[in-house]
């Protein structure tokens, strides 16, 4: 059995908050079996550890609405645009 650590508060909120200026639903993606619960734990992880939190609010404050990618310290830049990639394509069909 792994063992893991609960997000601080506001954790999984910033990682939901990125998710939504990239055009991301993380928790669409684990409901409809795009992302496993683990992949999505783990992206809470990350953001759980990120260093940049202020930073991370900042610029959420200062870029409203859709962005083109995550800044450049986010942890979880990866797989929030293979989500929005996947996402796309499944409103395409």
């Amino acid at each position: 059995m792994t063992h893991m650590t609960l997000p601080r508060p506001g954790e999984a909120c910033l990682m939901h908050g990125m998710a939504e200026r990239i055009g991301a639903d993380v928790e669409r993606a684990a409901l409809q079996g795009e992302i496993s619960d683990g992949e999505r734990a783990d992206m809470v992880a990350r953001c759980a550890q990120c260093t940049c939190h202020d930073a991370c609010i900042l610029w959420m404050l200062e870029h409203q609405g859709p962005q083109e990618a995550p800044p450049a310290y986010c942890l979880n830049t990866q797989e929030l645009l293979y989500l929005r990639a996947v996402q796309r394509d499944l409103r395409a069909e």
